[in-house]
């Protein structure tokens, strides 16, 4: 889904710059999940299914904050 243009040009280099450090920080997440045991992950997304595992949804939540840092890629 395209972002509004009017969003689109109120983003700044700093906003764009925050998203940066979300993802950053997402990955940082992702690398310690996939520190735990594959069948601990498997017990732990067992645990929680309502719309998805946590390494489902920590992976969403990645590729949006990609996507929304490749919209925003004239803030640069």
């Amino acid at each position: 889904m395209p972002l509004d243009q009017h969003l689109l040009d109120r983003i700044t280099r700093d906003d764009r710059g925050a998203l940066c450090e979300v993802a950053h920080l997402l990955r940082r997440a992702e690398r310690a999940w996939h520190r735990i045991e594959s069948g601990k992950q498997c017990e732990l997304n067992a645990m929680h299914h309502d719309d998805g595992s946590f390494a489902l949804c920590l992976r969403r939540a990645l590729q949006a904050a990609d996507d929304l840092i490749d919209a925003t890629g004239k803030a640069e």
